[in-house]
């Protein structure tokens, strides 16, 4: 592996998810790299357009060339050109914010959402992640994986403060979530959030669609009409990929 691309990704990737500019010695510190280093690499990337520095602060900041980059990728991938359509009905169906997911590793990535009218505060959106056994999309998406053990597994050895997880009991709760086809999560109660999801079948990469609202708008019999909803929406997005 290329060394300096590696250094430079590991710098824009840092930039790009930060709060805000940050200065070079931040990024030096950070990444456990030296500053002249970092000096070269930033001034590489200001070259290409990447990264631009605030003439009053010093501080280095990417610019929306990255954006642009990103939205070619998402408009081009297939699993959110199948899904738009289907996504697009399922919101107008529910009133409520609709997340197209993917499983990646051990995490899921939020590929593209569409928020309700009303929404709510979602710390969520395109381009973050989660831990998969924290999620409905997650677990909808784990429950079809021939070994959910072993993912799991390295989810224990990932984050520390997993090392508690109850793998049996959550293998049984993924066991259940592949007999009924989706999977619903209620979060903590102070959040009072619903999300209900369900993996998308033979999509290539593993995806899922989730309906999420608030439980003050969500009745029992909301509920089963939103299940039946995304499911179909995924059979339906699974056809058009095919």
């Amino acid at each position: 592996m290329d060394t300096t691309v590696a250094k430079g990704m590991a710098v824009l990737e840092l930039l790009a998810r930060a709060d805000g500019p940050l200065r070079l010695s931040a990024i030096a510190q950070r990444l456990e790299l030296q500053k002249s280093n970092v000096h070269r690499l930033l001034g590489t990337l200001s070259k290409l357009g990447y990264v631009t520095q605030e003439a009053e602060t010093g501080r280095y900041m990417p610019t929306l060339k990255l954006w642009e980059l990103g939205v070619g990728v998402l408009h081009a991938h297939p699993a959110r050109r199948a899904a738009a359509p289907a996504m697009g009905e399922l919101h107008r169906a529910t009133g409520e914010t609709v997340s197209l997911t993917l499983l990646d590793g051990e995490e899921v990535l939020y590929l593209d959402k569409l928020l309700s009218p009303r929404p709510l505060r979602f710390t969520t959106r395109p381009g973050s992640r989660a831990p998969a056994w924290l999620t409905p999309s997650g677990k909808a998406m784990l429950a079809q994986l021939d070994d959910p053990a072993r993912s799991l597994e390295n989810t224990r050895l990932r984050w520390p403060w997993a090392r508690d997880l109850d793998l049996d009991g959550m293998l049984a709760e993924l066991a259940q979530v592949r007999r009924q086809g989706y999977a619903i999560s209620e979060g903590d109660a102070s959040a009072g959030v619903i999300g209900i999801a369900a993996a998308i079948p033979a999509a290539g990469a593993p995806a899922a669609i989730t309906v999420s609202g608030p439980a003050e708008r969500i009745s029992a019999a909301k509920r089963s009409q939103i299940v039946e909803a995304v499911l179909h929406a995924c059979a339906r997005i699974a056809e058009s990929a095919a």
